[in-house]
């Protein structure tokens, strides 16, 4: 024995000497002493700290007769409270409180202060309150964010009101504050969320996580009062529903009924067509086919993994090993080797290797359906897909493609799928853009250096200078000097009209080249982003019109693994090597 525990046997003696013994106790109030005040007590403070002081307070009302009442439970529980909250206490030393009644004053007053009071708005139904709870239902998403101030729940984010509006079409929302917990506390306010379908309820802390150890809120469980009232306004508002999700729950019944039935019938009809292959030996590798050929790898991989159900060859081999080794030491056999002990043995070795011979069979292994082009097996409830590495590409690349048509592109990583944007497809398509406000507006997107001569000032200025250089060959030739002047004159006139030309900014055109060139760069910036761009023109919804469905696809099976998209139990590929072929094993169901 522990000096602990001597000295913890010396508390409860001495405490019993001081109180009971010196009373003149009856049997029965010592029997209450040892079996619900010690331990009331060790369950405060296991070293008794507060026994003396409870065992005074004590105070049986009725010792004659056969059944003593008494204020023990009163006083333990205001015991506890002053455990937990002394720290809050003017007095923190609990013989400093001369009675009862002065322990229960302080403490009431401490429960009074410590009170949240909770404004009832018109927004909402109050469906419970006592001096320590208020149960709430929110009619608006309003109410909802205020009276779920404080919390994480979705159904009083400020952000949006669809996940209030989806939890309330599907049942009701209750929200129970506890006005005495602090705020730090992950139960000061429990969202109740009682649904229509299956009629079942979920209990959510402050952190929006679900509460599935309900001992964690034991005051709400307890309180069957609160509970019946949630209960009662659920089943009233909800009356014609919940009479209709019964008859749908009976419903549902009846339909597992028959799928139980229509399972067994299967099953049975497995067993007749397994019987037909075992006995025509379909899967023989003598005759090997595509299904047999991959059968057999399953086989051989759940032997290799320790899945096979069944007694292996292996372990058969191993009786048959202990039991020869037995016979071949058994004295009656070594005296008599043709005995009836020999025969016994003999006989039991031949039904071991028998056995032998049909362990391990395929045909335990049961066909269902086409997996996206591989073979899916069904074998002690559990199903797999077994291809080779072509197959099994195959099927990744099939089952991903129906993936996408089930979730869309939105179901996968934004920042994934946006990779797989194809920019010329992008380009091309803004190609006409481009070409549309640079024909508009040229001048806001082309440089001057881009221009030239239109083809009707290009002619002007071929004619102007072929009428020039006729008139300095008329200069050479004329001798009159007012003939010259005149000439010179006209030439001069003929200069400022071609300057003219060439200075008129109407003269001049953007040359193909240039827009050519233009539009060039823009799909190539496009090219480099094609998500930015789409972005800033407004068209993040049609992000996923331009993706590379094949290269998306590829992306996906290199990033996850084929494992990953075709094993929905685990997302694992395994592998084995059979026949010099390697076959690639998925678990499916």
């Amino acid at each position: 024995m522990s000096l602990k525990t001597i000295l913890l046997e010396g508390r409860v003696e001495d405490t019993y000497s001081k109180y009971i013994a010196a009373g003149d106790a009856s049997p029965q109030i010592e029997k209450i002493y040892y079996d619900e005040i010690v331990p009331g007590s060790a369950s405060i403070n296991p070293n008794h700290k507060y026994l003396d002081w409870i065992t005074k307070n004590w105070s049986p009302t009725d010792v004659e007769g056969d059944e003593i009442t008494h204020n023990l439970k009163e006083i333990l529980l205001a015991v506890s409270k002053f455990d937990t909250q002394n720290q809050r206490l003017k007095i923190k030393d609990l013989n400093q409180y001369k009675n009862i009644d002065q322990l229960f004053d302080t403490l009431q007053k401490l429960g009074q202060t410590a009170r949240r009071t909770v404004e009832i708005s018109d927004e909402v139904d109050r469906i419970y309150e006592d001096n320590r709870f208020v149960v709430v239902v929110p009619k608006t998403h309003k109410s909802s964010c205020y009276y779920g101030a404080g919390t994480k729940w979705c159904t009083a984010s400020k952000d949006t009101d669809s996940h209030f509006s989806n939890y309330k079409s599907g049942g009701e929302l209750y929200y129970i504050i506890d006005k005495t917990l602090p705020t730090s506390s992950p139960y000061y306010k429990v969202a109740l969320n009682k649904k229509l379908a299956g009629l079942t309820e979920d209990f959510w802390d402050v952190q929006d996580k679900p509460i599935t150890d309900t001992t964690k809120i034991m005051t709400i469980i307890q309180n069957k009062k609160m509970l019946e009232d949630i209960r009662n306004h659920f089943g009233v508002k909800f009356e014609e529903r919940i009479k209709q999700e019964k008859e749908l729950q009976a419903k549902r019944l009846s339909r597992n009924e028959e799928m139980r039935e229509r399972e067994r019938l299967r099953r049975i009809q497995q067993g007749i067509e397994a019987q037909q292959r075992r006995e025509n030996d379909e899967w023989s590798l003598e005759r090997p086919t595509s299904i047999g050929l991959a059968a057999h790898a399953l086989r051989e991989w759940l032997i290799e993994e320790g899945e096979w159900e069944g007694e292996t060859k292996e372990e058969f081999r191993s009786a048959i090993e202990d039991l020869r080794s037995r016979m071949e030491n058994d004295p009656d056999v070594i005296a008599d080797p043709n005995g009836d002990q020999a025969q016994a043995y003999g006989e039991d070795l031949n039904n071991l290797e028998e056995d032998m011979e049909n362990a391990e069979s395929v045909y335990d292994i049961i066909p269902l359906y086409d997996y996206y082009g591989m073979y899916e097996f069904e074998y002690g409830g559990a199903e797999y897909a077994v291809g080779d590495d072509e197959a099994a590409d195959e099927a990744a690349t099939e089952r991903t493609r129906s993936l996408i048509d089930d979730i869309g592109y939105e179901g996968f990583n934004p920042t994934f799928f946006e990779y797989y944007v194809d920019g010329d497809q992008v380009a091309d398509y803004a190609e006409d853009w481009f070409w549309d406000d640079m024909s508009d507006s040229p001048e806001d997107y082309l440089d001057d250096d881009d221009r030239e001569l239109t083809q009707h000032s290009t002619d002007e200025i071929e004619k102007i200078n072929e009428e020039i250089g006729h008139l300095q060959e008329d200069l050479e030739e004329l001798d009159s000097e007012v003939e010259r002047e005149v000439a010179q004159d006209r030439i001069d006139e003929l200069e400022e009209l071609k300057d003219e030309i060439e200075m008129d900014d109407d003269s001049y055109e953007y040359t193909e080249e240039a827009k050519e060139n233009y539009v060039e760069r823009r799909k190539d910036e496009v090219k480099d982003d094609p998500v930015g761009f789409l972005r800033d023109f407004g068209m993040e919804e049609s992000i996923k019109d331009f993706i590379d469905e094949d290269d998306f696809i590829e992306g996906v099976i290199e990033s996850d693994g084929r494992g990953h998209t075709l094993s929905s139990y685990d997302g694992t590929e395994n592998e084995i090597l059979f026949d010099d072929e390697w076959y690639y094993i998925y678990r499916t169901n």
